[in-house]
């Protein structure tokens, strides 16, 4: 479970990211948040819970899938978040669809009181071990589904991230170390990528499998993140979790690194002056016990 000090970084982070967060032009959360939906099996009329459910990347293809007899509830810990959130569902007229502010680490809500919890981009930033997710399945009717996305960690043992394009991992992964290091771990799964229960398949089972899950399908899918620039990538970074390890950076010294992670990727521009970065993303789902 996460640190006062972890959550207060969340909370700060993320409040301040709000406005721009998932609204940068480049398709990153939402095509995720739709795979999970349709990964995850959501079914007309289910009851679902979204932690973690930021701008909605989850929240308004769930409640597509659940359609007006079904429930869609919304948690964040950013009351920015959940205020951009509720006003585009209000403006969508989704009256099954809810958002409210509360930690996704304890929600809380009666026991078995959900057909489905989901949460995209959002878990991995403090689930450690099976007591993290634990909560989830108590909040899960018999039966009930869980399932969640994140940036790969397959390929952390071996020093890289997911979110990191090659051509600029190096470069940019000392930045991000540090960032971990100052904020108290924020994402400390990569800090200590050995004991992170992401780093590979049977892991996530066996953590799944130790809280009590059961039929647990792990999928690593690529997602190409397109861009037209090496610029747009750094601002499209801005508008996640990532704008924490550059507000960490010194100014003349981020000017500096942006300048030339932006020349590196330059240089990744296909015939059409585009950039596809393949980002891989994990897909988990499992179910509680039907008895």
């Amino acid at each position: 479970m996460g640190t006062t000090e972890n959550t207060e970084e969340m909370y700060k982070l993320f409040n301040k990211a709000a406005k721009v967060y998932d609204q940068s032009g480049v398709e990153f959360f939402r095509p995720i948040g739709r795979r999970l939906v349709e990964f995850s099996g959501i079914s007309a009329g289910a009851s679902v819970l979204d932690v973690g459910s930021g701008r909605g990347a989850v929240l308004f293809p769930a409640a597509e899938a659940v359609g007006a007899g079904g429930e869609v509830v919304g948690i964040d810990i950013s009351e920015e978040m959940v205020k951009y959130a509720q006003a585009d569902a209000a403006n969508l007229g989704l009256r099954h669809v809810g958002v409210q502010v509360m930690n996704g680490q304890r929600p809380e809500f009666a026991a078995g009181r959900f057909d489905a919890v989901v949460g995209s981009c959002s878990l991995f930033i403090w689930v450690k071990s099976a007591d993290d997710v634990r909560p989830y399945l108590e909040l899960l009717r018999a039966g009930g589904r869980f399932a969640t996305a994140a940036p790969s960690f397959f390929s952390t043992a071996h020093g890289k991230w997911a979110l990191f394009p090659e051509a600029v991992n190096e470069l940019l992964m000392p930045y991000m170390l540090l960032s971990l290091k100052q904020s108290g771990a924020y994402d400390s799964q990569f800090a200590n990528a050995g004991a992170n229960w992401l780093i590979t398949a049977e892991s996530i089972e066996k953590t799944l499998a130790d809280a009590g899950f059961v039929d647990i399908e792990v999928v690593e899918e690529e997602l190409p993140v397109v861009v037209t620039s090496g610029e747009q990538w750094v601002e499209f970074t801005y508008t996640t979790g990532m704008r924490g390890m550059w507000e960490r950076i010194e100014e003349s010294e981020r000017r500096e690194l942006i300048a030339e992670v932006s020349r590196r990727l330059d240089t990744l521009r296909d015939e059409n002056g585009v950039i596809s970065v393949p980002v891989p993303i994990v897909y988990i789902r499992a179910n509680a016990p039907k008895s």
